[in-house]
């Protein structure tokens, strides 16, 4: 059971070790294809010469204070003695406190009066120092190549050949292409959000002219009726101030009227008195009348039968 249970230890601890081994190798893959993703290089010279080939790689840019890798490799196609291979590389400057241009150098000893034999090579990378004050633009080699075929017939061979290695970008200058391409993309959505806000800023202004016809017309509409209605409001003025007036003659015609009324009443009573007591004296005179005639008729009647004297 104890020897069981160590076999399983093991085994967990191996696997453990096996999954860490393959964390570590894909950490470093996905390392160096970002370096190689990042730092992409070209071939910059190739040449084949009387048994000698030889090729540089180099950066397709750099920044100033970089310091890039040239790769250079040379390989004896045949027996070759006292071979030298040299790069000189330069690139501009500005003067220090002066206007103008000066240049920066440095140089690459590849070979050195080395002999090969036939399939000899070599293969590296050298480190190529940008300086800080070194102005945008391309950098420029020089390769010198002596050496000497051992034939025979022995032949002394020299190359030389100037090329392009690198281009130095600006720095400043790749600043404000991006500040340039953040402020553009910028612009352009305040461009899409000043369009929606012009069409909709049309459409309200269409909408606006549209209200302040319909207004305009309204208003017209309006003045007329305040036109008329002042017309009428005055007319009603007039006739209540009129109205005021016949009131107030009305009112005192009711006045004169009532107390002509109180008045008649009074004298229809006075009159309706004085018809009672001239039907009174009336029917007195008319009783002193037949009274006075009959008594007259009387005085006359006996007067008359009176005997007459002897």
């Amino acid at each position: 059971m104890d020897s069981e249970k160590m076999k399983e230890g093991e085994n967990v601890g191996s696997k453990k070790i096996v999954i860490l081994l393959l964390i570590t190798c894909l950490l470093l893959l996905a390392s160096s294809s970002m370096a190689m993703a990042a730092v992409e290089t070209r071939r910059v010279l190739k040449f084949t010469e009387a048994g000698l080939r030889v090729a540089a790689y180099a950066p397709y840019q750099a920044y100033p204070g970089d310091t890039i890798e040239v790769r250079v490799t040379a390989e004896a196609l045949e027996d070759l003695n006292d071979i030298t291979i040299t790069i000189d590389i330069f690139g501009s400057k500005s003067k220090e406190g002066e206007e103008g241009y000066d240049s920066w150098e440095d140089d690459i000893s590849v070979l050195r009066a080395v002999d090969w034999k036939e399939g000899d090579d070599k293969d590296k990378e050298y480190d190529v120092k940008i300086p800080e004050d070194s102005d945008p633009g391309l950098v420029y080699g020089h390769v010198t190549a002596e050496w000497t075929r051992v034939g025979p017939p022995i032949e002394d061979h020299t190359y030389a050949e100037s090329f392009t290695i690198t281009y130095v970008m600006n720095r400043d200058y790749e600043e404000l292409q991006e500040d340039y391409k953040d402020l553009s993309s910028k612009y352009n959505k305040l461009k899409t959000d000043y369009d929606k806000l012009s069409g909709t800023y049309s459409d309200l202004l269409a909408t606006y002219n549209s209200l302040k016809s319909d207004f305009d017309s309204l208003k017209a509409t309006y003045d007329s009726l305040k036109s008329k209605y002042d017309s009428l409001e005055s007319e009603h003025n007039t006739l209540v101030s009129d109205y005021s007036a016949l009131q107030k003659k009305y009112t005192s015609l009711d006045s004169d009227y009532k107390s002509q009324l109180a008045e008649y009443e009074a004298l229809k009573s006075e009159y309706e008195a004085s018809v009672g007591e001239l039907g009174t004296s009336r029917n007195l005179m008319y009783d002193f009348v037949v009274t006075t005639i009959v008594f007259v008729a009387t005085s006359i009647i006996l007067f008359l039968r009176k005997p007459k004297t002897a």
